[in-house]
């Protein structure tokens, strides 16, 4: 089965002397705010880029800067072997004379928790944004992360080696799979072109996580089907004819009004009748995805369930068994029953349990 690496390079991310005059307009359409927005707003986005093969997905938590992407956190989604890593940190770095550069850093603990709270420090990130990562942020930050170069740590001992090779994906994807502190994501690795011709310009790491952030600003207003639109047309300059595999999920809509389900008798202690009921509620999430044949980007609606049980108590005059029908009244009380009916659907107690997202039945 072909990589993910094999896909884009059915492109031949090589070009010609005209070819890289059409990227450095792309990279004009895509440049970042000039260095004097250094200070600004920062917030978590509510987009979500989730890529890679099965057994190697990783899910990008961008964060803003004045409502333009200034980093990713890259959450490995699938378990871990060994020590490898499971947080890589991009972060955008714009220079005096206007132009930007990438940094990678990826962070040794395997603690996605800590490293979110360490981002968060750095970025001086406010309480309010906790509740925007898919995991909850740690009270203690993981020590400084280090950076990472072709997928491994620079202060690795192999590091050298990885360095020097011009495709480094087979042994970094190895040393994965041996449990060392690696961790490959291709298509941000940039399209490396190991036999590039004579002024033919390969589709660097800077322009990649530029295209990325792009599409992820696009999507945030226009929607995940024109954020992945974006990804396409920016990255088409280097021959990169699709991200199969890649989803773009913008911010769910809200929580529907609870509605409730019907009461059942749940049990009777000294006259007191308990009643139980299932309390429901549903929201959804657009979800733009390309096809492994890279002929047609879709777009699917996904629906999340949440479930609640919602107790009430009821006064009954006589012996629980014989007393507690198995109904309460719908309103009020009644001559058997003495109850106090919720006049909303919230779970008490417990709160609410949300179910995984799925395509609608």
């Amino acid at each position: 089965m072909a990589t993910i690496t094999d896909w884009m390079r059915l492109g031949e991310a090589r070009m010609t002397p005209i070819a890289t005059l059409a990227l450095g307009a792309a990279m004009a359409w895509i440049a970042p705010e000039s260095a004097d927005a250094a200070t600004g707003e920062r917030t978590v986005s509510g987009v979500r880029i989730t890529l890679g093969e099965e057994g190697r997905r990783w899910t990008l938590v961008p964060t803003l800067l004045d409502g333009k992407v200034e980093s990713f956190v890259a959450l490995r989604e699938d378990a871990a072997y060994g020590d490898n890593l499971t947080a890589v940190w991009y972060r955008k770095t714009a220079h005096a004379d206007g132009t930007e550069s990438w940094e990678t850093k990826a962070f040794a603990e395997q603690d996605q928790p800590k490293a979110i709270r360490a981002v968060k420090d750095a970025l001086a990130l406010a309480d309010s944004t906790d509740e925007s990562w898919p995991v909850a942020v740690a009270p203690v930050a993981a020590t400084a992360p280090e950076a990472l170069v072709k997928g491994v740590l620079e202060t690795d001992a192999l590091a050298p080696l990885v360095a020097d090779l011009d495709d480094p994906q087979p042994l970094v994807e190895m040393l994965e799979g041996a449990g060392w502190k690696a961790a490959w994501i291709g298509p941000l690795e940039g399209v490396a072109v190991a036999t590039a011709e004579p002024d033919a310009v390969a589709c660097p790491q800077d322009v990649v996580l530029a295209a990325v952030a792009k599409a992820v600003e696009v999507a945030a207003i226009d929607g995940a089907g024109s954020g992945l639109t974006a990804l396409r047309a920016t990255l088409a300059v280097c021959g990169v004819l699709c991200w199969p595999g890649w989803e773009i999920t913008v911010p769910a809509s809200p929580w529907t009004t609870p509605t409730c389900g019907a009461w059942g008798w749940a049990g009777c202690v000294n006259g007191v009748c308990t009643y139980k009921r299932g309390v429901y509620r549903s929201r959804t999430q657009t979800v733009a995805y390309e096809n492994f044949d890279c002929t047609l980007t879709n777009t699917t609606v996904q629906v999340q369930l949440s479930v609640g049980i919602q107790e009430m108590d009821c006064q009954c005059g006589c012996t629980c068994l014989e007393g507690c029908p198995p109904f309460p009244p719908e309103t009020g009380s009644s001559e058997i029953l003495h109850c106090l009916i919720p006049a909303d659907c919230e779970p008490t107690p417990g709160g609410w349990t949300d179910g995984p997202w799925l395509p609608p039945v």
